[in-house]
């Protein structure tokens, strides 16, 4: 469980209280890896309560996509305001959100129908138009990569990314289809009810970069056992893509590299969190699954892997 910042009762109802919520009772939840997260009840419904850890312009730039994508009504968490009408406050120096809570289930194996429907919900968060103020990184770029070149702990390790970096720098397309893009769909950030996908949660890696970066994130995420990409999956993933938005010819030749091109950097932020930011001997070889992930992926020829995903 994320616990990073530790509130004792008195103050999650002093947060509450600036939205003019008043607590009834409260349990720390399983959700993110990276923030605190709490499930109020209160006087006007459940809501949860994140103290976050990223950078305070993250923060303001999900909580600004946020009431965007209610604008276009699409199924993400909505954002509760302040009694003053402001959508962040902070306790301990560090930002904090609540938003009113989404009932449903996190599916931790989704078979292909789920990742048929989660393909669908993700084409129709590319059609909606991207705010400029998004960064034009994706975080694990501009701030875990760097520091991965930084670090003594693995060498080898070090190397192998610096130089699949590098490769996939090389050979990914410039004129690829830019949008707002989500950046870190893993099964943990999607809810689902009564088999029916439901939203998606945490957009706290959005960005305004390639749309098929999201594509290969989140097979990545949702399409893999372990260490193994699953084609099947991913054809699935792409299907129910494609029924909303059909994919440019270089993003299908493009996809494959973006599966490992997510793997690598989730394996940074995975290396970063348990080896430098927090050192935890339990996790500190995590970030392993994903380097597998990637090796998997390079190992299939590229035209099975067009053949397979792209069959319907």
């Amino acid at each position: 469980m994320a616990q990073h910042t530790k509130l004792l009762k008195s103050e999650i109802e002093e947060i509450a209280n600036r939205f003019n919520l008043k607590v009834i009772n409260h349990v720390p939840i399983e959700q993110g890896f990276a923030n605190t997260n709490f499930l109020i009840n209160t006087d006007h419904g459940k809501y949860i309560l994140t103290v976050f850890e990223i950078e305070p312009i993250r923060v303001d730039h999900m909580s600004r996509v946020l009431l965007w994508l209610e604008k276009y009504e699409f199924p993400a968490p909505r954002i509760e305001n302040l009694a003053n009408g402001e959508l962040l406050t902070t306790y301990q120096e560090k930002t904090v959100m609540i938003k009113p809570y989404i009932t449903g289930q996190v599916i931790m194996d989704l078979d292909e129908e789920k990742v048929f429907q989660v393909g669908t919900a993700l084409a129709k968060l590319h059609e909606i138009p991207v705010p400029d103020y998004l960064p034009d990184k994706h975080m694990y770029v501009e701030n875990t990569y760097p520091t991965i070149l930084e670090q003594r702990i693995d060498q080898k390790y070090k190397n192998w990314i610096r130089q699949r970096y590098h490769f996939l720098q090389q050979n990914i397309p410039t004129t690829l289809p830019i949008g707002l893009v989500h950046g870190d769909i893993f099964c943990d950030n999607l809810l689902f009810e009564n088999d029916n996908f439901k939203a998606i949660l945490d957009f706290e890696a959005v960005s305004r970069i390639y749309k098929v970066f999201d594509l290969g994130m989140t097979a990545v995420g949702i399409c893999t056992d372990d260490t193994k990409v699953r084609l099947e999956k991913v054809s699935a993933l792409v299907a129910g893509y494609q029924d909303i938005r059909m994919l440019k010819e270089n993003e299908k030749r493009s996809l494959q590299m973006f599966i490992e091109y997510g793997a690598i950097l989730t394996s940074t932020w995975r290396f970063w969190k348990y080896n430098i930011d927090k050192p935890d001997t339990e996790m500190a070889n995590r970030y392993m699954q994903m380097v597998k992930i990637a090796k998997d992926i390079i190992t299939v020829p590229n035209t099975l892997f067009i053949n397979t995903v792209f069959r319907y």
